[in-house]
């Protein structure tokens, strides 16, 4: 009966599908490529915008789709061109960078589906916060940095998809409670501790996944979604099963409808499709 019923998964990325490291196992690739085999769709969702995602992930012959930068575009992988995307509204992303200067916190501008900050921070993402220092391999991997950042922000303000702010978790905590405050007209989310990431308002990985669903001509409730943070609580909560891996905080564990006993580095993703759809 689960069989029939599900017929797409959406999956958030990092420590969910992916091991540390950024690592998609050759045992999760061959589970999506029997899941596809079966005609069940796979799509990626992710904070990450599209020029972010692995390489090797959109290789897979197959997928169609990939929701990114938190639900702010739904992109067609085979040319990467988003069939759907939005930007922050103007006027509340020049408060929102006037605010992260005043805060001194490092940030990252998400144009076209690449991300972009400072040479400072690329060579050293440590400047954000002493936490973040496993960060450096992605960032170096994922952003282009620039020498004229803030006239580069400033030059874009109005082709913005997505803003983050980087800082010390108890800054970026007290920060985000300042940021939800003054704007209402926003999407404001998380994924890791030391990061606020900010979005137009219709987005989030839900929206994202309702917009990717009308394109497949299914429904929400026909599909699978994994998380393991708080920007995947909101789709983990639409689909019509929503799982979080052993390793997700226990906010996303709450509003699962099952918790998986594997982590993402146990290819918690791949056991879990191969147990519900017999693989």
């Amino acid at each position: 009966m689960e069989q029939k019923r599900f017929k797409c998964v959406f999956t958030d990325l990092d420590k969910t599908l992916l091991a540390s490291g950024s690592i998609l196992t050759d045992y999760t690739k061959e589970t999506i490529d029997m899941l596809i085999s079966r005609g069940i769709d796979f799509v990626p969702s992710s904070g990450r915008a599209f020029n972010s995602l692995p390489k090797e992930l959109l290789k897979i012959q197959g997928l169609k789709y990939a929701v990114t930068s938190n639900g702010v575009s739904v992109n067609e992988i085979k040319s990467g061109t988003p069939v759907s995307t939005m930007r922050i509204p103007e006027t509340a992303l020049r408060q929102i960078v006037k605010i992260a200067a005043e805060h001194k916190v490092c940030t990252e501008i998400f144009v076209n589906g690449q991300g972009y900050c400072t040479r400072e921070y690329w060579n050293d993402p440590t400047i954000a916060g002493k936490n973040i220092s496993e960060r450096k391999i992605y960032v170096q991997a994922t952003r282009i940095p620039l020498d004229n950042y803030d006239s580069f922000v400033m030059n874009n303000i109005a082709n913005t998809e997505a803003f983050d702010l980087i800082a010390n978790p108890d800054i970026a905590s007290e920060l985000e409670i300042e940021l939800r405050r003054k704007f209402s007209g926003v999407y404001i989310t998380h994924s890791e501790n030391f990061l606020i990431e900010i979005s137009n308002i219709d987005s989030g990985k839900h929206r994202g996944m309702e917009r990717c669903c009308r394109i497949l001509g299914i429904t929400p409730k026909e599909c699978i979604a994994f998380g393991d943070a708080s920007n995947d609580m909101e789709m983990i909560q639409m689909a019509g099963l929503g799982i979080a891996v052993a390793n997700a905080t226990p906010e996303c564990k709450s509003a699962a409808d099952f918790v998986s006993e594997f982590t993402n580095n146990q290819d918690a993703v791949a056991k879990e499709l191969r147990r519900i759809f017999s693989l």
